[in-house]
């Protein structure tokens, strides 16, 4: 008798305009609380009630800002687990009209022999402004685990008033363990991080900023400036020490206005 393994689901559908919600549409296993703030980034914590996600999954979110300035994070980090046959799937769809946002989600932790494919499509119009920081973690070494195998394909597209402004894209598929122990790819670092900065907001800040002393003896961090944009790479032995380095790459490129949830 064959069985149908149960998968988990969700979408959310969010507005804003002039910092007021103006839609929140949330289905299945993933919601959005806006906790109380004083910053100027009102803040929109998302939820995966399903802990986790792993193969045949499939999310979708979309949201639309118009004269906001919001940080977008998550309540924790997102995991990734073991899977076979269809990856899960997480799209991502960011529409910005004269706004600035803060996209700060926490890690993403892969297990050996994830699945999973992630897309994120950003729009950025009438001078809008963007922060994005995203962390992706190839085990948790200080649990023992050790990723070996599995597919993990990973791709941005960002328009800036339709046109491409830039594209990040990786992929992972079979032999992992290969990649993160050569020493001309990974060299036995299992977490990195990109810090993609675009518009006028915080270029300024920024454009010359001295990474060097945000590094530690576990994390190098490098950066890249061209076309009125800053790239940030960071990569660690491990997810703590990287997340203490980008801890201090943010507070200092957002005056100390980390997301609350970071510190819970």
């Amino acid at each position: 008798m064959d069985a149908t393994l149960q998968k988990s689901f969700g979408k959310l559908d969010i507005k804003f305009e002039k910092n007021s919600l103006k839609k929140l549409y949330q289905q299945g296993a993933s919601k959005a609380i806006i906790p109380n703030s004083y910053r100027r980034f009102k803040e929109l914590v998302l939820v995966n009630t399903s802990g986790g996600m792993t193969s045949g999954d499939s999310y979708l979110n979309n949201f639309n800002l118009s004269g906001s300035d919001i940080c977008i994070t998550t309540q924790t980090a997102e995991k990734i687990y073991s899977g076979f046959g269809q990856p899960a799937k997480l799209k991502i769809d960011i529409d910005l009209k004269e706004s600035n946002l803060l996209w700060l989600p926490q890690e993403l932790i892969l297990f050996n022999q994830c699945n999973f494919s992630r897309r994120i499509n950003i729009n950025i119009n009438n001078n809008s402004n963007l922060i994005m920081s995203e962390t992706s973690v190839y085990g948790r070494t200080s649990m023992g685990e050790v990723v070996e195998k599995g597919f993990f394909s990973d791709i941005w597209e960002i328009f800036c008033e339709g046109k491409l402004a830039h594209v990040e894209a990786s992929s992972f598929d079979g032999n992992i363990s290969k990649l993160l122990n050569n020493r001309t790819t990974f060299d036995n670092k299992y977490a990195v991080n990109t810090i993609l900065v675009i518009g006028k907001l915080f270029y300024e800040k920024i454009k010359n900023i001295n990474v060097e002393k945000f590094e530690n003896d576990e994390v190098k961090i490098a950066v890249s400036e061209w076309d009125n944009k800053v790239l940030i790479r960071s990569i660690g032995t491990n997810s703590y020490y990287l997340k203490f380095a980008i801890m201090g790459l943010l507070s200092y490129i957002l005056d100390n206005e980390i997301p609350k949830v970071w510190n819970s």
